[in-house]
């Protein structure tokens, strides 16, 4: 094997193709811990007031028994009728929250010309959200989709079911990668598998849930819009966008053909008008995502492929906006 050949060899595995140790490692710059929920939402079962907390926010801890002045609504009438004695139910408040990681995996994220490719940053920041999560004692899920493809796995504080998120994570990336680009499968692309993600996610999370969204969001349509507002009611969402430079600009002249997999365009990139319509439609396009998750009171983050994975604050509170325009090209 020459020289080269190892050299292509090493390059791909450290920027392409993904290994558990790699997603293991991003527990090294998960820094921040689990914010609570900064909504305040309206909880009609216990008065008009407005609570800053979703879900249930109490938790059962013990049953003991009753104590004038006691709560008769918490009496527990089974304990009751068996030992003669009345008892009442002991809450605690509920001090975690489960932590959903949406993946994208669709083919148009199998792409990059910077560091890394759209799948790989994704998958990244994914287990970089699940240390994040899992350090401060959060149960963690997963939801990860491709064209043809959906994997959840259920919300877990276990070590060992965390390592497994992960590694079907890993496994289902590099599947994919490898169909990509083999001769023998065609780009694949479902116009409606980031609906079909949301749509599940509706029925999988309950209320006061923390949910990350990882994906170019390049088939985000109205349906998809109508689950991340209905998702919101209840939830924090936090869409982090994956883009690449080459997306928002082309650095060199010459004659490129682009295809989102079902269309073609070509593009001159030494005509000054048609980059200019190519960088304003990019722009236009992340205004549109951003807004999307804005009117819907979530998060927004967009980020490259030529940053770094400690460029991107998991802090639902801080809203970043990398820029793809001005990156400079190596």
């Amino acid at each position: 094997m020459t020289e080269h050949s190892v050299t292509a060899k090493q390059a791909r595995e450290h920027s392409i193709e993904l290994s558990l140790e790699q997603l293991i490692a991003c527990q090294y710059w998960a820094k921040e811990s689990i914010p609570l929920p900064h909504k305040k939402t309206r909880a009609h079962l216990v008065g008009g007031h407005l609570s800053p907390f979703k879900g249930r926010g109490m938790e059962f801890a013990e049953v003991r028994q009753y104590q004038p002045g006691d709560d008769i609504r918490t009496i527990d009438w089974r304990v009751t009728a068996r030992t003669g004695k009345v008892h009442t139910k002991i809450f605690q408040e509920e001090r975690e929250r489960p932590v959903y990681i949406v993946t994208d995996l669709q083919d148009t994220m199998f792409f990059g010309s910077r560091n890394r490719f759209k799948s790989t940053l994704a998958c990244l920041h994914s287990a970089r959200a699940f240390w994040a999560a899992f350090n401060t004692g959060n149960r963690v899920a997963g939801l990860f989709s491709t064209a043809n493809e959906h994997i959840e796995l259920k919300p877990s504080n276990r070590r060992q079911n965390g390592l497994r998120l992960l590694q079907r994570l890993m496994e289902l990336h590099n599947q994919r990668l490898e169909s990509v680009y083999s001769e023998a499968e065609a780009y694949n692309i479902n116009q409606n598998s980031l609906q079909e993600m949301l749509m599940r996610l509706r029925h999988l999370v309950k209320g006061g849930s923390l949910i990350y969204i990882f994906s170019d969001f390049m088939n985000l349509n109205d349906d998809c819009r109508q689950h991340l507002t209905y998702l919101a009611q209840h939830n924090d969402i936090y869409g982090v966008m994956i883009a690449d430079p080459l997306e928002a600009s082309i650095p060199l002249p010459g004659q490129y053909t682009l295809t989102d997999g079902l269309r073609h365009i070509r593009i001159d990139a030494s005509n000054q008008r048609d980059m200019q319509q190519h960088q304003q439609a990019f722009e236009q396009r992340v205004a549109q995502i951003r807004q999307n998750f804005t009117l819907s009171q979530s998060a927004f983050a967009l980020c490259s492929t030529a940053d770094s994975i400690t460029d991107l604050s998991l802090d639902p509170n801080i809203q970043n906006s990398l820029s793809l325009v001005n990156a400079e090209v190596k």
